[in-house]
C-alpha cells in the first residue's frame, strides 16, 4: 500500500512538474498540446485509482475519471498529430476524444456495467486500430528518427493502455495494477520529455515542394547525391515509375539499384518529403490534373485517369485531388475545359482585352 502511494505521488510530481517547466513551449505547439491533454488523463488516471478513491463517487473524482476513461481518444489526437502528415486530413483526429467523453461520462455517472463494458471495448479497439495505423505508415516514413519513434513510443503507450484497460475490466487490483500504473507514468513522462525537447525529426516538417525536379539543396549537394537525385527524376518523370500502383521506397530503390537508406534520404533531405506516399502522389497528381485539362480526353472516364496515373482505386484518388486542389476531379475538368472553351471561341482582340481587363467598349 505504502509503496504504490510512493510510485503514484512520484510519478505525479514528475509529470506535473514536466508540464510546468514546457508550459510556454507547449501551448504553442500542436504536439505539445496533445501531449500536455495525455499527461492531464495519466494524472487523472493515477489519481482516481488510487486504493480508497477508485470505489468513491465525490463529485472532485468524477470529471477525473472520464478523464482518465477518455485516454484513448487522447492517444489518437496524439498519434496522428506526431505522425500524420500535412496533405492528411487531420480533421477527426480529436473525434475519438469528443465521443468518448459522453461514453466515459455515462458509465461513471450511471455505474452500470454495460455502459462501463462499452466503454472498455471501444477503448481497446480505439487502441488497437490506431497502433496498427501508426505501424503501417512507418514503411512510407521517410524521417528515419520518426520511423523509430513509431515503434519505440507509440507501441509502448499503446501496449500500456491496452494492459491498463483489461486489468480494470477484469477488476485487477493493487499488484498487477501497480506495474500497469508504472509503465503509464513513465512512458508518459518520456513523451512529455520529447515535446519539452523535440528531435528535429519531431518538429514540424517543411510543406513538401510543388516542384518535382529541384532538390532544396543542390548546391550543398555531392556528386553521388546529384546523380541519384538525376536517376530519380527520369525515373518519376521519363519512365513514370510512379503509375505503379504498388510502388514503395524499397521497390523503387531496387529498380534504381541504390540502397534504400540512401534513396529515403535523398527524398527527404534533399527533396523535401517526409512521406514517400506524398512525393509519389505528387507526380500522379501532375498527370491527372494534365489529363483532366485535356480536351482529347474530356470523355475518358475520371476512374481510368486515376488508375492510369496509379491509384488503385477511386476514394484514395479523390481525397488527395480535393486536398491538393480544393476541387473534386469532376469539377476541376468542367472548369478547366469551360475555361480552354472560352479562350477558344473569344475573338482574339477580346481575349486581349479580357486579360488586360478592358471590355470591347472601353477606351
Amino acid at each position: 500500500m505504502l509503496l504504490e502511494t510512493g510510485f503514484r505521488g512520484g510519478a505525479l510530481a514528475l509529470l506535473g512538474l514536466l508540464a510546468i517547466i514546457g508550459l510556454p513551449g507547449t501551448l504553442r505547439s500542436p504536439i505539445g498540446r496533445a501531449t500536455l491533454l495525455f499527461d492531464l488523463c495519466v494524472i487523472a488516471f493515477l489519481i482516481e485509482t488510487a486504493p480508497g478513491i477508485h470505489e468513491g463517487l465525490v463529485w472532485w473524482i468524477i470529471p477525473l475519471r472520464i478523464l482518465s476513461n477518455s485516454i484513448a481518444g487522447v492517444f489518437v489526437a496524439w498519434a496522428e498529430t506526431v505522425f500524420g502528415d500535412a496533405s492528411q486530413s487531420t480533421r477527426w483526429r480529436w473525434a475519438v476524444f469528443v465521443a468518448l467523453l459522453p461514453l466515459a461520462g455515462v458509465a461513471t455517472l450511471s455505474g452500470s456495467s454495460l455502459a462501463w463494458n462499452a466503454t472498455h471495448a471501444v477503448t481497446l479497439i480505439v487502441v488497437v486500430i490506431e497502433t496498427a495505423r501508426v505501424l503501417a505508415g512507418r514503411k512510407a516514413d521517410l524521417v528515419e528518427g520518426r520511423r523509430r519513434f513509431r515503434i519505440i513510443f507509440t507501441c509502448a503507450v499503446g501496449l500500456v493502455i491496452l494492459a491498463t484497460t483489461m486489468l480494470d475490466a477484469a477488476g485487477v487490483r493493487w499488484l498487477p495494477g501497480l506495474s500497469a500504473v508504472l509503465g503509464l507514468a513513465i512512458v508518459a513522462a518520456m513523451i512529455r520529455l520529447r515535446a519539452v525537447m523535440p528531435e528535429p525529426t519531431l518538429e514540424p516538417a517543411p510543406a513538401a515542394r510543388r516542384g518535382l525536379t529541384i532538390p532544396i539543396a543542390a548546391t550543398e549537394m555531392s556528386a553521388e547525391e546529384r546523380h541519384l537525385a538525376e536517376r530519380l527524376r527520369r525515373a518519376m518523370e521519363q519512365d513514370r515509375a510512379y503509375r505503379d500502383s504498388d510502388l514503395s521506397v524499397d521497390r523503387l530503390a531496387e529498380q534504381l539499384g541504390v540502397p534504400e537508406y540512401r534513396l529515403r534520404r535523398t527524398i527527404n533531405q534533399r527533396l523535401g518529403y517526409r512521406n514517400f506516399t506524398d512525393f509519389v502522389n505528387e507526380h500522379r497528381l501532375k498527370e491527372a490534373r494534365e489529363a483532366l485539362s485535356d480536351l482529347a480526353q474530356s470523355r475518358v472516364p475520371v476512374l481510368t485517369i486515376a488508375l492510369d496515373a496509379g491509384w488503385g482505386s477511386i476514394g484514395p484518388f479523390n481525397r488527395a485531388f480535393k486536398g491538393q486542389t480544393g476541387q473534386t476531379p469532376t469539377e476541376f475538368r468542367r472548369r478547366a475545359l469551360a475555361d480552354f472553351a472560352i479562350g477558344h471561341i473569344l475573338p482574339e482582340s477580346a481575349r486581349s482585352d479580357a486579360t488586360s481587363g478592358k471590355t470591347p467598349t472601353s477606351a
